[in-house]
């Protein structure tokens, strides 16, 4: 059956579907042009894991005839400590070092002002009594007298230069009131620093239960050298005390090695203990190192193991390169398959102890399809401010036509977003 129609005109229907065939070339034709010159997006960096570089272990000379040792390493560009510890992890009678833990705590509670000399303190019958039993203890003394009136600084002084027995015991006694109450703060102080294994029992080291591990006398070695009143007191030569002139450092080995402080301990039941510090320029930076040894028995072999033991701490120090000129930092990766590289614009170094490297993060932005080579960030390392561009390593390619088309519905997506 045909449609009639009048001669010489189309049939509507037929008019209809050429002109929906006619609409859908045209928008087919629209949206493959438009798929054509959609704006591809801005790509993001896929940032990489942080890098460390592979650096060798520390290598420590530990002295043999120690019954413990230990040493830790401060100022690595502003980092954390680096320490480390060998033989004995028990805890040994402190000696007269327990006096160097005493200030500390001492200067928790009552901190002195730069230029300061600190409180004013007037001695008592209590302090006479404590001169009295540091005599029987054959422990150094400082003399002094009902009445007399000293410096904070000045019982620091005698306590870690000339190690005078009755001066660490009235600062305790004055800074908390009574032995009871040094005990308390002792206690309290070394719970918050972690120093599992340390116990005051009295503040000079007399008593053999005051006691320490290498490693937590090296903790709070860390934090003498830190505190710049205590750094101050055992990098002095001598001191001055009323009564007896001038005294010497106990420290028999200040001045020598690149010893510029330290605190000497001996008790007759233990032995020999030794905490120096010493700075050295390594590779144009000035490093500053502390050393423990506990348990030796004569002062030469204390000495020479202390020696031994820092000589053999200086060459773990290096300046390493820990980003290279060219590293790869991050990966551009378009959905078209297309990608590139950021990469670091210079190399980044560091001064390190052994194998104690800084890690890296970086700071990277998207880059437009067709970019060509610039910088986008930058990689800085996680210690101190040292940082480098970062750039990207060529042109990130465009879609191409085909892509586009063949991906139309998602490339026209991209008007929306």
């Amino acid at each position: 059956m045909t449609i009639p129609t009048r001669a010489g005109r189309t049939h509507p229907l037929v008019v209809l579907v050429r002109a929906l065939l006619v609409i859908a070339l045209v928008a087919a034709v629209a949206l493959v042009g438009a798929a054509l010159v959609a704006p591809a997006p801005a790509i993001a960096a896929e940032r990489l894991d942080a890098r460390r570089a592979a650096l060798p272990a520390a290598h420590i000379d530990w002295p043999e005839e120690a019954r413990a040792a230990g040493y830790g390493v401060v100022g690595i560009d502003g980092g954390e400590d680096v320490w480390e510890s060998w033989g004995s992890e028990e805890a040994h009678p402190m000696a007269s070092v327990a006096k160097l833990v005493t200030v500390l705590v001492v200067l928790d509670a009552h901190p002195i002002e730069p230029g300061s000399r600190g409180a004013v303190i007037a001695l008592d019958a209590d302090d006479v009594a404590a001169q009295a039993r540091a005599l029987r203890e054959n422990a150094p003394i400082a003399p002094v007298f009902d009445g007399m009136q000293v410096t904070q600084r000045d019982l620091i002084e005698w306590s870690l230069v000339d190690s005078a027995g009755n001066a660490i015991w009235s600062l305790a006694n004055w800074a908390f009131g009574d032995m009871d109450g040094f005990a308390a703060a002792a206690a309290a102080w070394t719970d918050r620093h972690g120093l599992d294994r340390t116990v005051l029992a009295d503040p000079a080291g007399l008593d053999a239960r005051t006691v320490s591990s290498a490693a937590d006398l090296t903790r709070a070695a860390l934090m003498a050298v830190e505190e710049p009143v205590v750094l101050a007191t055992i990098q002095l030569e001598s001191v001055r005390i009323p009564g007896i002139g001038i005294a010497p450092n106990t420290n028999r080995i200040l001045g020598e090695h690149d010893i510029d402080g330290g605190k000497t301990g001996t008790l007759k039941i233990w032995g020999r203990n030794l905490f120096v510090t010493a700075v050295r320029e390594v590779d144009g930076e000035p490093r500053r190192v502390v050393g423990v040894v506990m348990g030796t028995i004569a002062a030469d072999e204390t000495d020479a193991a202390m020696i031994s033991l820092l000589e053999s701490v200086w060459p773990n120090f290096a300046t390493r390169t820990i980003v290279e000129e060219g590293d790869v930092i991050a990966e551009y990766r378009a959905p078209w398959g297309a990608s590139t590289r950021a990469v670091a614009a210079g190399g980044l170094d560091a001064h390190v102890f052994a194998d104690d490297a800084p890690g890296w993060s970086a700071t990277v932005e998207p880059i437009a399809a067709g970019a060509v080579p610039q910088h986008v960030g930058e990689v800085r390392l996680e210690r101190g401010d040292a940082s480098v561009p970062v750039r990207t390593a060529s042109l990130l390619p465009g879609p191409d036509a085909w892509w586009r088309i063949a991906n139309a519905p998602h490339v026209l997506g991209w008007y929306f977003d």
